[in-house]
């Protein structure tokens, strides 16, 4: 009984320091205004960031807790839920006084751009925690910047953080389709086809989100997706690519044959054509 008393104490003290940490940085971590997107908000989409971040940071604390203190788990259960309820309520407090300060105009659109590249440079030189702090910060000042979302959700993608990269790219396919408009236009044999004002948008967003499944290994959502992009851009190079290579790789060797021939038809002069023939050949 002493002894777990001492350990709930140890982890009351240590929960305490990473509270005390996490709220010192809170400033630097101020999340997406959900209230601008309210559809988002049954997602929980900033616990979606910044408490899926938090949790990396905790996980392995928790696991070792969970293995060898199994008496006092539900107690360390418990003083977690407190504390991230707390960040909860720092946090929004932070933002809210925040986003009061928040300059506008032409200087607000320049610390936009700074920080947008201080990312960008962080991300191409592979310091993918420093990307995902500073695209975040953006995100708290822009939330409605799609291709800020794209870029964290390529830093998730090159961190193996899939969970975190799908359910960014889902958000970034909301956005898009909000600005969706119903048109009807001319396909490649002149018929009228029915289809949306920004296709290749939605289309592109579609292989991001084919590519996370690929890597999940989920082949099928992957496909689902690939077919969705196709059905928007049926032309487009990179959707026949993408989708040729799933199908060679699941081994499948009807569908690939016709993507191939797609493929060809549209882009003749692609280096990658015989090496396609080549490993359908193989199937």
């Amino acid at each position: 009984m002493f002894l777990n008393i001492i350990l709930i104490i140890g982890v009351a003290l240590s929960l305490a320091v990473i509270l005390f940490i996490f709220v010192r940085k809170i400033p630097k971590l101020r999340m997406l205004d959900v209230e601008t997107v309210p559809e988002e908000q049954a997602a929980k989409v900033r616990e979606r960031i910044i408490v899926e971040r938090m949790k990396r940071k905790t996980k392995r604390g928790k696991d070792l807790l969970s293995k060898g203190f199994s008496p006092v788990s539900s107690v360390i259960k418990n003083i977690f839920k407190n504390i991230f309820k707390k960040v909860h309520e720092l946090e929004s407090k932070h933002k809210r006084e925040a986003m009061k300060n928040v300059p506008k105009g032409a200087e607000f659109d320049n610390r936009l751009k700074s920080i947008i590249n201080e990312a960008e440079q962080l991300q191409k030189q592979e310091k993918f925690v420093e990307a995902e702090k500073k695209y975040i910060e953006v995100i708290s000042l822009a939330p409605n910047n799609i291709d800020v979302y794209r870029s964290l959700a390529e830093v998730y993608l090159e961190m193996k953080e899939y969970k975190q990269a799908m359910e960014t790219y889902f958000f970034v396919l909301k956005l898009v389709m909000k600005k969706s408009q119903p048109i009807e236009k001319e396909d490649s044999a002149g018929q009228k086809v029915q289809t949306i004002s920004n296709a290749v948008e939605v289309a592109d967003v579609h292989i991001d989100l084919g590519e996370v499944y690929e890597r999940m290994e989920n082949y099928r959502d992957a496909m689902k997706n690939y077919k969705k992009a196709l059905s928007l851009e049926p032309n487009n190079p990179r959707n026949l690519d993408q989708m040729l290579n799933l199908s060679i790789e699941i081994k499948d060797k009807n569908i690939s044959v016709d993507l191939l021939n797609r493929l060809e038809a549209v882009n003749p002069d692609n280096q990658k054509l015989k090496e396609y023939r080549d490993k359908i050949a193989e199937i």
